[in-house]
């Protein structure tokens, strides 16, 4: 597929800055007009040449902040993203250059030939992922991550057009409090002005993947006033979301964890992209002419090596990281110049595939083509296998003392699952085995003990559920199991199926917080941060009393916040010191001053809370799902221990002001 031909010049355009003679006109935005550059100083090859508008170039606090965001944007190194190629001002006329890539967008791939499925929307985030990590580590947050600013490349998806990015310390080419970006597109930190961090171009990144998928952004069309509000305070549409549901399950389960209001509580960019690749390591074979070519492993015999025509020729085989990439195979720190919140987003999660695996797949040459089926030929011929050079030829066998290693599973069924070749076992431990591999979708039923069961408890934990990881499918195991279910909205049989496994992966396991939660009251006319407590003196009762004390440090006082799988911004608040989770009664719902208790986690709705927005700074509210009602300290009880707490409006008042610790 062509991207649309460019457009010839003006009269009006320059013919020529810097280096570079401008052959035409490439496109134009807000910040100005886009040239494709020809450099006849014997530069790389061509490059697109945004000149700015003068308005802006005029400016003497622009063109400061100006250089200073070029000098960021040339330390980004990244394989989809594109290299800067110089900058300057002749003439008045301010300019910078980056890489030119030929290709059509992905807003002009989907308008032409319609949405991507499966395979290549979760190659798509795969690059997509790759390309805000590198902006990331870079200290850069781009802000206009949209489907015309991603060119779908022979060698995979590229973001492009840097021009309204900005760096971590806050500095940005934009005047202060200036909303930037294009409107479906944008985070509800941009609409409502807020600091914009990494996390907001994870949240442009579901966006742009929810068109890709859908054909339509999460919050739909309307007037610009109407989509600014559904991006800054609704949920995605359902309507919209079911359309990424319907192409696969498990994408619009995280896709709405990247779409949270919650900057926090997003994936870190590296999360985004390890998941797209732990997909893709247990994902079915696709259609090579309507997705994406995925090399695999072992493509080259030795991890990292090149064909030896690559070799000696002095480049890199296609896909392989660039010069200052960040090694994908392990989790990396952030940036000291990345803001706190994101960094501690990235340390918390943990990563969804192992390093090995990664490593294999980067290594091994990762390339992708956006193919439609009329852009591909009929046939496709086997590319011829590459042959290192071996200068050891001890090498080319192994010692008596060598480790010999189990194939490792091949993704051919039909239901996605990968199958181990005939004679072959897994020689995972429970830590990475993958419930959809074929050993364990016979073993994982009640009664049943081993390996897999004890990976799908792990997994359950991850969720917030009260089970023991001991291999052993009883009726503690079983009973989370149909919790999970409830609250994932599935039939609750405590069958582990097809659904129950893809929603299992669905997210990065573990906790988006925990601590103590606390709420401020005057205590003798001095401010003091009181904990919410389980009380231990109900321990042996079902449901047990939740008051708030002076805060001690005792564990029925730290709390954890996870997300409710397949639900957009629900979570279960759960009790660290007896495994239990904050509920609203259920049958006082909707009545001011009904009970607040710690009960077993069963995936009900009265067990359900979202994170509201408060006027005290830095806290947030909890709000029931069932009837919208805040978590109450009762202000009757200020400042005493054992105060009672219940469900009550939201009215914005100190004692429905709850923080994290």
């Amino acid at each position: 597929m062509e991207p649309p031909p460019p457009a010839p010049l003006r009269k009006s355009d320059p013919v020529r800055v810097g280096p570079y003679v401008l052959v035409s006109v490439l496109g134009s935005g807000g910040m100005g007009r886009v040239y494709l550059g020809r450099n006849t100083e014997g530069g790389p090859g061509p490059a697109a040449v945004k000149v700015i508008r003068p308005e802006y170039a005029e400016d003497p606090r622009f063109r400061k902040r100006f250089a200073r965001e070029v000098d960021a944007l040339g330390s980004v190194q990244g394989a989809h993203t594109v290299r800067l190629m110089g900058s300057g001002s002749d003439d008045e006329l301010l300019w910078v250059a980056t890489e030119y890539i030929p290709g059509p967008t992905l807003e002009d791939a989907v308008e032409r030939r319609g949405p991507l499925d499966a395979a290549a929307a979760w190659r798509l985030m795969a690059d997509l992922g790759r390309a805000i990590e590198a902006m990331w580590r870079a200290g850069i947050v781009h802000r206009d991550l949209k489907p015309s600013n991603v060119i779908l490349a022979a060698d995979g998806a590229r973001v492009i057009d840097f021009g309204i990015v900005q760096a971590a310390d806050g500095t940005s080419i934009t005047t202060t409090g200036q909303n930037v970006g294009t409107i479906a597109f944008m985070s509800p930190e941009q609409v409502r002005g807020q600091e914009v961090t990494a996390a907001s171009d994870v949240f442009t990144l579901a966006s742009t993947l929810t068109y890709a998928v859908a054909g339509e952004a999460p919050f739909g069309e309307g007037t610009g006033v109407d989509v600014l509000h559904r991006v800054a305070f609704d949920p995605p549409r359902e309507d919209i979301l079911d359309k990424v549901a319907a192409v696969d399950a498990e994408l619009a389960s995280f896709v709405r964890l990247c779409l949270d209001k919650d900057a926090e509580l997003r994936p870190a960019p590296d999360v985004v992209f390890r998941t797209a690749i732990g997909h893709q390591l247990s994902a079915p074979a696709a259609d090579p002419r309507r997705s994406m070519s995925l090399p695999a492993a072992n493509a080259f015999p030795a991890l990292g090596a090149q064909p030896a025509s690559a070799a000696r020729a002095g480049t890199a085989p296609v896909g392989a990281p660039s010069p200052g990439d960040p090694p994908s195979a392990q989790h990396l720190e952030p940036p000291a110049a990345v803001p706190a919140t994101t960094a501690a987003r990235g340390r918390r999660r943990r990563n969804i595939v192992p390093a090995a695996a990664v490593a294999a797949l980067v290594t091994g040459g990762l390339t992708v083509a956006l193919l439609y089926p009329d852009d591909a030929p009929a046939t496709a011929e086997p590319a011829p296998a590459a042959t290192p050079a071996v200068t050891d030829p001890s090498a080319s066998k192994p010692s008596a003392s060598s480790k010999v290693t189990s194939p490792t599973p091949t993704a051919s069924r039909a239901d996605g699952a990968p199958t181990m070749p005939p004679g072959t076992t897994a020689t995972q431990d429970a830590g990475t085995l993958d419930l959809r591999a074929a050993e364990c979708l016979a073993e994982i039923v009640s009664g049943s003990s081993g390996k897999c069961v004890a990976a799908l408890q792990r997994l359950l934990a991850g969720y917030g559920l009260d089970v023991a990881t001991d291999g052993r499918f009883e009726a503690r195991t079983l009973a989370a199991v149909k919790a999970f279910q409830t609250e994932a909205g599935l039939t609750a049989d405590g069958k582990v199926d097809k659904k129950t496994r893809a929603l299992l992966y669905s997210r990065p396991g573990g906790a988006v917080r925990t601590g103590t939660v606390t709420v401020t009251e005057s205590v003798n006319t001095v401010d003091v941060a009181r904990c919410l407590d389980a009380d231990t003196g109900t321990a042996n009762s079902e449901d047990q009393t939740v008051q708030v004390w002076e805060c001690t440090g005792a564990s029925q006082q730290q709390w954890a916040l996870y997300p409710v799988p397949g639900q957009a911004s629900q979570y279960i608040v759960v009790n660290q010191g007896n495994r239990r989770c904050l509920d609203a009664d259920a049958a006082g719902a909707g009545h001011n001053g009904h009970g607040i208790h710690s009960t077993r986690c069963n995936g009900l709705a009265a067990q359900r809370w979202r994170l509201g927005t408060s006027a005290v700074s830095g806290v947030r509210t909890l709000v029931s799902v069932p009837d919208g009602f805040c978590l109450d300290a009762e202000a009757a009880g200020s400042g005493q221990d054992g105060q009672r707490v219940q469900a009550w409006s939201c009215a914005g008042s100190t004692n429905q002001a709850w923080k994290w610790g």
